[in-house]
């Protein structure tokens, strides 16, 4: 079963979603990585967009995932889709985790002091720019395919 909106497969559409929220999170990681005072006012709405940017770099792939079954993939387009679906699952690996760790480093800011919450808010923008990294290469390996930028 395909999921469309309006006839329009789900896919290309939640990944706008993803290339808007993860990298957006991952900047605002960043910026309470380096001033830590923005975290009590800004820490959960970062932790909030990268929490949402994980869940529909989850449900893009699950819906490219659909879109691949419902649609006939000639042999030499067959290697760049599944390059394309790995880059998806690195994206939606990289997304948990910096979801996970800008959770967890919000969390701390606002009960610990010390160096935890500062190693977390580190570790956060650092997996914040992996998650962009891999948001980049599906993105790209994506849209070469669909526009044509890859030979068969």
């Amino acid at each position: 079963m395909l999921i469309t909106v309006d006839g329009i497969p789900a896919h290309p559409l939640l990944v706008h979603a993803v290339v808007v929220l993860v990298p957006l999170a991952a900047v605002g990681a960043i910026a309470l990585a380096v001033r830590p005072v923005w975290g009590r006012t800004y820490g959960v709405l970062v932790a909030l967009a990268a929490v949402v940017g994980a869940i529909t770099a989850t449900m893009a792939k699950l819906a490219g995932d659909q879109l691949e079954a419902a649609i006939e993939i000639t042999p030499g387009f067959a290697p760049v889709i599944a390059q394309h679906g790995r880059f998806g699952l690195y994206t939606v690996v990289a997304s948990w985790i910096f979801a996970v760790l800008t959770v967890a480093s919000v969390v701390l800011e606002r009960r610990m002091t010390g160096p935890a919450p500062r190693v977390a808010a580190t570790a956060s923008a650092l997996a914040g720019i992996a998650a962009i990294v891999c948001t980049v290469l599906a993105g790209h390996s994506g849209s070469a395919a669909v526009w044509g930028h890859v030979t068969p």
